[in-house]
């Protein structure tokens, strides 16, 4: 008999707010999910910021605990900055890890698309360092006195070339201000190296560019660890249902 689908916690990225994702958290609806999408404390859009990137794990670490005490298992989709959050938040909270002390429920899989996948101890900013493209970061991004930042060109940055103007116009609105800090703390997770996990990877990306990607599974390759990975030429905000449903149905996901 074959599982039933996860519950689909949903990790929004730096900058963003939950009704970016309006259609396709209604895409991933339709396909028969319940879908949780946590309000990440740091898009308050408050300046200077209140919170930041331990603050997210925690509001993230919340909801994903209240689901599998209740016995359910969850399917991460985390988006860019979500990774490395969605990541943070979930330590002990695998369906293997509670499965070993008798409990039921737990996190069966991790959907990245296009998102941060980072060894404990390491920062995005590390990230940005190692590709050696802290020099391109003011031409994107506006760092404010008050410690927040915000992109030059949200619809270049998220968007990329070819994109409707409608899309852009009705997603600009809820974009917020996010902290600087959130891309210099160190992460402390590394639940990929125990539950199942899919890379979406693509090739037109300005906020987490391909570089980027490149170099983080590097670092997954080097533990040992071997994630699915699927290649596309979307940019960072593409919607992404079909590989979620293969994520949702995949052979390893523990049962």
């Amino acid at each position: 008999m074959a599982a039933s689908l996860p519950t689909i916690v949903l990790v929004h990225g730096a900058w963003h707010t939950q009704p970016n994702y309006h259609n396709y958290i209604e895409a991933l609806k339709a396909q028969g999910f319940k879908v949780l999408t946590p309000h990440l404390p740091s898009s308050s859009g408050k300046s200077p910021p209140d919170a930041s990137f331990p603050e997210d794990v925690v509001a993230v670490r919340e909801v994903v605990e209240n689901l599998v005490e209740a016995g359910e298992r969850v399917l991460m989709v985390m988006h860019s900055y979500g990774g490395a959050v969605g990541t943070d938040a979930i330590t002990g909270l695998s369906f293997t890890e509670r499965k070993a002390e008798g409990k039921k429920g737990g996190v069966i899989h991790l959907f990245y698309m296009c998102a941060y996948i980072l060894p404990p101890g390491a920062t995005i900013w590390s990230i940005v360092e190692e590709a050696q493209m802290t020099q391109f970061w003011p031409q994107f991004v506006d760092n404010a006195a008050d410690g927040s930042s915000f992109p030059h060109d949200p619809k270049l940055l998220f968007f990329g070339d070819g994109v409707e103007q409608r899309v852009v116009d009705e997603a600009l609105p809820h974009l917020v201000r996010s902290p600087l800090s959130m891309f210099h703390t160190e992460t402390k997770g590394s639940a990929w190296k125990i539950v199942p996990a899919t890379y979406i990877l693509t090739q037109q990306d300005y906020s987490v560019p391909r570089v980027y990607q490149d170099i983080m599974l590097s670092k997954v390759k080097k533990e040992g660890v071997v994630l699915k990975t699927e290649d596309y030429e979307t940019s960072h905000s593409a919607e992404m249902v079909r590989a979620v449903v293969e994520a949702a149905k995949d052979e390893r996901n523990p049962l």
